[in-house]
């Protein structure tokens, strides 16, 4: 079987030289020959010992190698590490970019429902809306924020610093799903900090500290972009500034009209834009665009195709057969009239030792096969389990002249 050194480092963890893993496992009993063909960094091709029933794999050989190494030697602690090597979409990276940010500045992330009371001509209607007060979606993650800071003032809280990151919507007359779009948006209000013996009274938030909190976001958003705020026109309304990258405008700072006490602080709010959301279909309904079901439509047979079947319920069967076979039969030859007669209660079937020496005719070599047998709904039977290794020993004999290694 074959052993890769990447693979043997990315499952231990740390590093292991090769020499030490050579050491390791040669001083058990493995033959290992480094495999001067391979193409993915170094690799071995090992023999285990014959009395090695239980290496099947790769994994195997790594395990011996990380218990003779001392699991207690090895590290517990959490490492990074992609399963893959495909990167994050470019709206991941932003999103998480902007959620630490404003972590940083001490903001609480919310998740609010999309859904809002707006106009058919401006927003996208639900076909099945949670509630009749709420039919729409929203078209600014403001307005959602908005009726957070208003719940928080209806119990007498008036310090609010909240931020979502979330979808906004558009109609789009002619389509069946409207246009979606990821911003970032943010709520604050009330004292800049928590009072202390030392400041009772704290600054309140304004407009200033709303634009240094808009500059913030955008510079995280898009970190290689010349990010400025201009400010808005007189006709703006409540549009404070508008918040620009790379020359174009992706957001807004603008003071929050709320249903407020007179108590209340002014409520500022900032919303910038992630980039838009893909919602198209990926293909026709009822089709695939994966290549393995495209195959399979022009007619690829089914047996190519990997199928998922259930953890079984009922004990296995397991048996060797050690079998002298010359040289001039393959051993797939073998494993095909092992599979051929194996009945359908044969699970797995794999050779796992090769042996030349004492006892074996020239010509020939010893080889030793693994026999797994099993029935999905009860327990195999003695009998069944022996009458099933003769059918395999005489087919053997018959098509291919391979009789058992005798026990001396």
């Amino acid at each position: 079987m074959r052993l890769r050194q990447s693979r043997l480092d990315r499952v231990i963890g740390v590093p292991v030289p090769a020499a030490d893993v050579e050491q390791l496992l040669g001083g058990i009993g493995f033959v290992l020959t480094p495999d001067a063909a391979a193409t993915d960094g170094l690799a071995w091709t090992v023999q285990p010992p014959a009395w090695r029933h239980d290496v099947e794999g790769e994994v195997d050989l790594i395990e011996d190698v990380a218990r003779l190494i001392g699991f207690d030697a090895l590290p517990d602690e959490l490492r990074p590490f992609r399963p893959g090597t495909v990167p994050d979409h470019p709206l991941v990276t932003a999103t998480r970019r902007v959620r630490e940010a404003l972590v940083a500045d001490g903001l609480l992330e919310a998740r609010p429902l999309p859904f809002v009371r707006g106009d058919d001509a401006t927003h996208p209607r639900v076909a099945n809306p949670l509630a009749d007060d709420a039919p729409h979606l929203r078209t600014r993650a403001l307005d959602s924020l908005a009726e957070r800071a208003e719940y928080n003032l209806t119990r007498m809280q008036g310090d609010v610093r909240l931020f979502e990151i979330g979808s906004v919507f558009a109609p789009r007359p002619g389509e069946a799903l409207p246009a979606e779009t990821l911003v970032a948006a943010a709520v604050v209000m009330g004292h800049r900090r928590p009072p202390h013996f030392t400041e009772p009274k704290p600054p309140v938030f304004d407009a200033w500290d709303a634009k240094a909190l808009g500059e913030r976001m955008a510079r995280a958003a898009y970190p290689d972009a010349a990010v400025a705020l201009v400010p808005a026109s007189d006709a703006a309304g409540d549009v404070l500034w508008q918040v620009r990258a790379a020359d174009r405008t992706v957001g807004t700072v603008r003071r929050l009209a709320l249903d407020a006490p007179v108590w209340a602080a002014p409520a500022f709010g900032v919303e910038v834009t992630l980039g838009p959301v893909d919602s198209a279909h990926v293909a026709a309904p009822g089709a695939n665009v994966w290549p393995a079901t495209v195959a399979a439509q022009a007619g690829v047979p089914d047996a190519q195709h990997v199928r998922v079947r259930p953890l079984p319920t009922t004990p296995a069967v397991e048996f060797d057969l050690a079998l002298v076979v010359p040289d001039a039969v393959p051993a797939a030859e073998v494993e095909r009239v092992l599979r051929a007669y194996g009945g359908d209660t044969l699970e797995r079937v794999a050779v796992f030792d090769e042996f030349r020496g004492a006892g074996v005719p020239a010509g020939a070599r010893s080889l030793a096969w693994r026999v797994v047998l099993r029935d999905p709904a009860r327990t195999l039977r003695d009998k069944e389990v022996a009458g099933r290794r003769q059918k395999l020993l005489q087919a053997l004999e018959r098509e291919l002249g391979v009789r058992p290694r005798a026990e001396g």
